[in-house]
């Protein structure tokens, strides 16, 4: 029987150059995705009927919005998935984090100042994300969004600029003022580099900025947290399936304005093996031997992908609230989730992947 693995999200606000108010990105501040990995629907139909009947739910498509107050339903729901053993991936995202990771990325630690992919990088860029999260200033993040939205070489050395003097000055912390000192090399050594390579090649400076993409208008859209989750989630399905991917099928929520980008995203990671690179990914396999097919289906068809969408919501609301409101969270939600985090494993990629600063983790 064909196994396949459903996938909705919730917190999708668009890219994140539309950062709303103070970086509150339009008071969405997580994006989650989740799959959900079935080969037969029809248990799960039963098992949701006898759900609803148990906590009056009418009929109809389940919506995680319509659910907000049925908590104990949605606990019930994530907990069934968890104790039947259903294959189950989440990618949990805090947006202004995911911008961090991007700064960090493009403007510190860029892959043309040739550091080595490895367990030390990974740990030194985790270290200065964390760092940006808590005491960068929206300033910086600003310039940041201006250079995406109009690359140059003046929107990029005002970055830089932005960069110097912020990493110049003392940190609200006290404890991270030797971060700060290093993150301010970071920036020295980044500028100097780009001031030599804009020497030969005029448009050097789109090698320290992220790559767009473009939507089905043509437009180009910067930093989508949704495109990144579901190349990790589909590298997680290939480390759980041991790279064994053939029949496969990945079932996606209808999403008009990126389709295009995601079937471009998973022929790209399809293509990484191919390209000598390997990138230090130690809960997920970026070399796909096998492929597995996408398709788009519209939820109100899929149990599945109906699932996933409450599951997703879930766990946007869950994380939102542990990080504003935490006595909102109901009991239930709460021993659902932290089962879900005790059952997820790095080895097999299985359960929850938390690009969140680490005081935020689960």
């Amino acid at each position: 029987m064909t196994l396949s693995f459903f996938f909705d999200e919730s917190g999708h606000s668009g890219d994140l150059v539309k950062s709303g108010v103070a970086y509150d990105f339009l008071d969405q501040p997580f994006f989650v995705l989740a799959a959900l990995g079935i080969e037969d629907e029809a248990p799960l139909v039963q098992q949701i009927e006898a759900m609803r009947l148990r906590h009056r739910i009418p009929a109809g498509e389940l919506k995680s919005k319509s659910l907000q107050s049925q908590s104990a339903f949605v606990a019930e729901l994530l907990s069934e998935v968890l104790d039947a053993g259903l294959p189950l991936f989440i990618e949990v995202v805090d947006k202004r984090y995911f911008i961090c990771m991007n700064l960090v990325d493009h403007q510190l630690l860029p892959p043309v100042m040739g550091f080595p992919d490895g367990s030390q990088l990974h740990f030194l860029k985790n270290v200065a994300v964390d760092f940006l999260y808590d005491e960068v200033s929206e300033h910086v993040l600003n310039r940041f969004v201006e250079a995406c939205l109009s690359p140059s070489d003046h929107s990029l050395m005002s970055l830089f600029g932005s960069l110097m003097l912020f990493s110049a000055g003392e940190s609200t912390m006290p404890k991270n003022q030797d971060i700060r000192d290093g993150v301010h090399r970071m920036v020295i050594e980044a500028a100097t580099e780009y001031g030599e390579m804009r020497k030969a090649d005029p448009t050097a400076y789109l090698r320290f900025l992220p790559s767009p993409d473009l939507n089905r208008h043509s437009k180009q859209v910067w930093m989508l947290p949704n495109l990144s989750s579901f190349t990790n989630i589909y590298a997680r399905i290939n480390l759980f399936r041991r790279r064994k991917l053939a029949g496969v099928r990945l079932v996606h929520d209808q999403q008009l304005e990126v389709e295009e980008i995601l079937r471009e995203a998973k022929r790209t990671a399809e293509g990484i093996k191919d390209s000598g690179f390997e990138a230090f990914t130690p809960a997920a396999d970026y070399m796909f031997h096998e492929q597995a097919s996408l398709e788009f289906a519209a939820s109100h068809e899929s149990v599945g992908i109906q699932a996933a969408d409450v599951i997703a919501g879930t766990v946007m609301r869950f994380f939102r609230d542990m990080q504003r409101n935490p006595e909102k969270i109901h009991p239930d939600v709460d021993r659902s989730m932290r089962e879900l985090q005790k059952r997820s494993d790095e080895i097999t990629a299985f359960g929850l992947n938390q690009v969140v600063p680490r005081r935020h983790m689960l």
